[in-house]
Order: structure tokens, then C-alpha cells, then sequence
């Protein structure tokens, strides 16, 4: 990851600066068991030290909220119903209403074309800087690139062919937060999915 670490400090951070790491650092993204009141995932560094936490934002629905360690809300994950391309809009905080400009970013399907494994994500009002989630035919392994340079990967790890957590490998200077979040993005779909809910 040579190329995006020399040019680090040129990503954005779509969620906030304060979860870039100065250097290539590596984080899990722990799935909770149903139920356990404690969130659906766990973001933790590799000592198991909390830095997120996501949670439904009602029983009814996948849409997250993303808190950090101190409890305060960064960011809410919304699908957009009836999205051929599976969209999904990450928003600023908690509100009952959002404005245009709480949008963070938005992410949906490169194609309908099933084998095509890919997300495009686009920060609003930026035609600039692109970013795509990729991942294998199995969903184990993922990359994430800002214009064509990888600038993460992780590997899923699962026990009894149950997903149990992300490990995840990021460049200098990239939002852990916004890896994070677009990485439960893709779990959240692809769960839809494999249900029968559709959303492209």
C-alpha cells in the first residue's frame, strides 16, 4: 500500500480527521451476537480497546447508528428503499431529520449485473476523489481504493461459517470511521440479499 500511504494526507475524511491514524494501522470490526444488548458491531484496535460502536437504529430495519467510545453519535446509515443499485446514505449525527448538507456520503452497487462485486462511494459536491468497495466471490476478502490506489483491506475470519469479525488493514492518513462504517454497509446488504429484501 506504498502508493496511498505517500499520498495519504490527499484522502478526505468523509466521517472526521479524528479517525485517521498518522500511520498504517490495523483495527477489527467485531460482530455481536443477536441480541446482547451491547450493539450489532464493535470496532476495536488490536488490543480490544473500544473506538465505535453501531446499533440499530430500530428492530424493524438494518439502518445503523455509529457511536464513538464516548457515546456520542457520528453517523447514521440509511438504506434507500426500492434502490435497484442497493444505495445506502451515511448522514452526520442523530436526527429525526436530515438536511442536505448532514449527508456524509453515499454508496451503491458499480452495476445490476450481479458478478460485478463493487460499491462506489461519493462524497457530495465532489467529483474529485472516488472511492470503490470491492470483494471476493465468498465475501472474506475486501479492498477499498480512493482513485485507483488500494487504501484497505480486510479479511472476514469465521467460525463454523459464522462471521464473527473484519480485520482490517488501513493506510496512513485514511477515516477509520468511514472504513468501518461502508464495510458494515456491505454486511447489512449483503444479509438483505441472501434474505430475499432485495435492494439491488
Amino acid at each position: 500500500m506504498s502508493e496511498a500511504q505517500e499520498k495519504g494526507s490527499n484522502i478526505p475524511a468523509p466521517i472526521s480527521s479524528s479517525f485517521c491514524s498518522p500511520t498504517a494501522a490495523q483495527f477489527k470490526i467485531v460482530v455481536q451476537a443477536p441480541f446482547c444488548g451491547d450493539g450489532t458491531y464493535q470496532v476495536q484496535d488490536l488490543q480490544g480497546n473500544l473506538l465505535l460502536k453501531f446499533f440499530k437504529s430500530s428492530f424493524l430495519c438494518c439502518n445503523q447508528v455509529v457511536y464513538d467510545a464516548n457515546g456520542d453519535a457520528v453517523v447514521s446509515l440509511k438504506r434507500k428503499m426500492l434502490s435497484l443499485r442497493g444505495r445506502w446514505d451515511a448522514y452526520r449525527g442523530k436526527k429525526k431529520k436530515y438536511e442536505p448538507e448532514d449527508l456524509l456520503f453515499s454508496m451503491e452497487r458499480v452495476s445490476l449485473i450481479p458478478w460485478k462485486l463493487a460499491f462506489r462511494i461519493r462524497l457530495p459536491g465532489n467529483e474529485s476523489d472516488d472511492f470503490t468497495l470491492t470483494w471476493n466471490c465468498c465475501a472474506s476478502h475486501f479492498k477499498i481504493y480512493h482513485n485507483g490506489a488500494i487504501i484497505a483491506e480486510a479479511d472476514m475470519k469465521r467460525k463454523f461459517l459464522i462471521d464473527r469479525e473484519l480485520i482490517v488493514s488501513g493506510s496512513a492518513g485514511v477515516d477509520q470511521a468511514f472504513l468501518a462504517s461502508i464495510l458494515v454497509i456491505h454486511r447489512e446488504w449483503n444479509q438483505c440479499q441472501n434474505s430475499g429484501g432485495g435492494g439491488g
